[in-house]
């Protein structure tokens, strides 16, 4: 009894230190790094900022995940394998089931791509991502698990009519179409986009999350007419033709005849929802 109360007490002083503002980073670095067999490296470097493209196992899955210590790639590492924002509640997953296909709009470095084929590892992945960089990362993350014959991504911004677009690039998860006549602050690159319609409307799920670019997927006919099975969605107030996000995406989700989950809100705008056909 003795013992357990010291090991109690003992845990709340190490919540309280890594919760103090100096010491904060270096907890988030230190939980984010527990997430792979290599730890300790990947906590140096996650201090260090090295360039170039770093290899680790999961120690969940055993499945390998390829990121950019200097690009931030883990904070969304820390977003899938640590606050398992992709895991669906298990009222989600009883109705989306096993999917067999799964189109990943928005699929940055392969790290939802490793997820999904862990977590169902009987489907299929076609992910579309617009950032050059991003598309050599991720395709390096399908070689190092040799997952070629069920999984690719497609090198173009996903949309809803095939074209151009101007692509504020070179910033990882935070890369984002730029809206015409406007000055984005940062550099850009005009990329190929690719109408995804057809795929996502017969896919069994589909993950969206590109930077605004959800809402000409989600107030597009075809989409109302012919929802996916099942989808989650980061919605974001980027290009959102409405003064509230969350409400946007929750009306043209019930108005293709899905049934809501929210599953986070951000006051800024920001949020996911999963949906799926009653």
């Amino acid at each position: 009894m003795i013992a357990t109360a010291v090991r109690s007490r003992a845990k709340a002083a190490l919540r309280w230190i890594g919760g103090r503002r100096l010491l904060v980073g270096f907890t988030g670095r230190y939980l984010c790094a527990r997430i792979v067999m290599e730890w300790p490296v990947f906590f140096a470097r996650e201090v260090l900022r090295p360039s170039g493209v770093r290899y680790y196992h999961l120690r969940e899955s055993g499945l390998q995940v390829a990121l950019r210590h200097a690009a931030l790639d883990a904070a969304t590492l820390t977003e899938i394998f640590y606050q398992y924002e992709y895991r669906p509640h298990p009222d989600v997953a009883s109705k989306i089931g096993d999917p067999k296909s799964i189109v990943d709009l928005g699929a940055n470095v392969g790290l939802f791509g490793v997820f999904a084929s862990s977590y169902w590892p009987r489907s299929t992945i076609v992910g579309y991502e617009a950032d050059p960089d991003n598309v050599a990362v991720h395709e390096l993350a399908i070689g190092a698990n040799a997952l070629q014959d069920r999984w690719r991504v497609i090198a173009c911004a996903a949309g809803a009519s095939d074209g151009e677009v101007e692509l504020a690039n070179g910033r990882a998860m935070r890369s984002f179409v730029v809206e015409d006549d406007t000055d984005p602050g940062v550099p850009t690159i005009h990329v190929p986009v690719r109408d995804v319609l057809a795929d996502v409307c017969a896919a069994d799920l589909v993950k969206i999350d590109i930077e605004g670019g959800e809402w000409a997927i989600l107030l597009d006919p075809r989409f109302v007419d012919s929802p996916p099975r099942a989808l989650v969605v980061e919605y974001h107030p980027h290009l959102c033709p409405e003064v509230d996000p969350r409400g946007a995406a929750e009306r043209a989700l019930l108005a293709a005849g899905m049934t809501i989950y929210p599953a986070w809100h951000r006051p800024e705008g920001y949020g996911m929802l999963w949906a799926w056909r009653a």
